[in-house]
């Protein structure tokens, strides 16, 4: 017995559900006198049915799914009062099914005998071809446009599939965009799996031509202005940029201003396709460093001092930490602040400590101990004792440092730290005999 597939036994349910809706509406129209439009197979097959509400039977809804036409089926049911949403399922389960026997032939079959252990075996992205990746997609859109032809587009959820980033966009661009997008992401991904792990030097060059192309593409689809607004909202920088905005809480003014100048940054790097350096020299890397320190001074004469002071908070590890354990324990806004702010305190007085030349070894580790010890009991009172603890061993490593006898400081973005410990004085060399 041939199998049946999800998408058929989907329809299936629908077409019932549809029929019993039918019935019970006929059942209720019992008593009307008034003559009712029938429904032949010939009319399904031309898809015509009088603009009426039709008598339907068992038979006539076997007809219409017979002739498979998903034009008269979708007369049948307008006829037949149902709900848009309704004939929207069942007219496109049955214009999916037409496709569902060149998909499952496309799709990869399972192999009992790979090793399911490993990586990648199990992926359907490395069990299909590229050509087969590609024809996939093109009954995909077949599909989609035979659906959009027979029924419109699909108003109660306009656009639900796409991106809402690009709704600056008129449908059909929007479409065509992401069509684009799926492309050169199958393409870029097909290259990453050629290196498998190890780059040579024409890798770079590939990435980068894909990543020309695309923007070809797309120029030739979009205006300059839409290809702006596109960059804005979509580019590989505008993807890094979000999510630092989103934690420094910025406006759409000040995401527009660093948007500008990382840009200009990011369009001067060797990257790849997901904004990683490839391999520098030593004076490339030197060149990217001063670079990104340009960059920041830039970022902070937009922004100003104060502003580029929470823009730079905003991105540490350490403070974002912190407000995910506020919010999650429900503590005030300020406590991540409180907390992160013992960090200075804990810095300068541990550098304090170990650079006095009137103390002793033991005397500098007993006091750092005690340091620590009293910036954890701060940290619990504030955070609790789980969460601090929890705190402590997943970011605050600094703090163990400390404990353990070294001074620490934090680099200019906060993320980086130092650690020296205490020096002692070379022993005296033995006095000859």
């Amino acid at each position: 017995m041939k199998k049946v597939l999800p998408l058929v036994c989907a329809a299936s349910l629908i077409a019932n559900a549809a029929f019993l809706a039918i019935k019970l509406r006929h059942r209720s129209a019992a008593d009307d006198t008034t003559p009712t439009a029938g429904f032949t197979a010939g009319a399904a097959n031309a898809g015509a049915v009088q603009g009426k509400l039709i008598q339907a039977s068992p038979s006539d809804l076997a007809e219409v799914l017979k002739a498979k036409n998903p034009d008269g089926l979708r007369d049948f049911l307008r006829s037949a009062g149902l709900p848009e949403t309704t004939i929207r399922k069942l007219v496109a389960a049955l214009i999916w099914d037409r496709y569902s026997e060149r998909m499952k032939a496309l799709s990869p079959k399972p192999d009992a005998n790979k090793a399911w252990w490993k990586a990648g075996n199990n992926s359907w992205y490395e069990s299909t071809s590229r050509e087969q990746r590609a024809e996939l997609r093109n009954l995909q859109r077949e599909a989609s446009d035979e659906i959009t032809r027979v029924l419109g587009p699909d108003q109660e959820s306009p656009g639900h599939w796409q991106d809402a980033r690009l709704t600056f966009l008129d449908a059909d661009k929007r479409k065509n965009v992401q069509e684009i997008e799926q492309d050169y992401q199958d393409l870029i991904h097909e290259a990453q799996q050629d290196m498998q792990g190890f780059r040579l030097p024409g890798d770079a060059e590939k990435i980068k031509f894909l990543l020309e192309e695309k923007k070809r593409d797309l120029a030739a689809t979009l205006t300059p202005q839409e290809l702006a607004d596109y960059d804005l909202r979509m580019s590989l920088t505008a993807q890094q940029l979000r999510s630092k905005i989103s934690r420094f809480d910025g406006t759409e003014e000040e995401y527009r201003k660093i948007f500008a100048l990382q840009k200009a940054f990011d369009d001067t790097q060797n990257r790849d396709a997901w904004g990683n350096p490839f391999s520098q020299t030593h004076d490339e890397w030197k060149k990217r460093q001063e670079d990104e320190k340009q960059l920041k001074e830039q970022i902070k004469a937009s922004l100003g001092a104060e502003r580029y002071a929470d823009y730079t908070l905003a991105q540490n590890n350490d403070y974002q930490q912190l407000v995910a354990a506020s919010k999650r324990l429900g503590l005030p806004p300020e406590t991540a602040r409180q907390v992160f702010d013992l960090r200075s305190t804990v810095s300068s007085e541990s550098v304090r400590i170990v650079d006095n030349p009137n103390l002793g070894v033991d005397q500098k580790k007993q006091m750092l101990a005690a340091l620590a010890q009293s910036t954890r009991n701060q940290i619990s009172a504030r955070l609790g004792d789980a969460a601090a603890d929890a705190y402590i061993k997943k970011t605050a490593s600094w703090l163990t440092s400390v404990e353990s006898g070294s001074a620490v400081t934090f680099g200019e973005d906060g993320n980086s730290t130092n650690v020296r410990g205490i020096a002692t004085s070379p022993k005296k060399p033995a006095a000859a005999k």
